[in-house]
């Protein structure tokens, strides 16, 4: 019984660890959109100006 409920451990870790790179991926992704959405209005609203 012991090896049965270390290896559903052992999955739940390896099934918790893949949605926390996930989660974590998410979140890096959505950071650097935005980072790079801010110069790229910037770049539309000057060409805007001198246009």
């Amino acid at each position: 019984m012991k090896i049965r409920k270390e290896k559903k451990n052992g999955q739940g870790g390896i099934f918790k660890n893949i949605l926390i790179e996930i989660r974590d991926s998410i979140l890096f992704e959505l950071v650097w959109n935005i980072l790079l959405f801010i110069p790229r209005m910037m770049i539309r609203l000057i060409k805007n100006i001198f246009d």
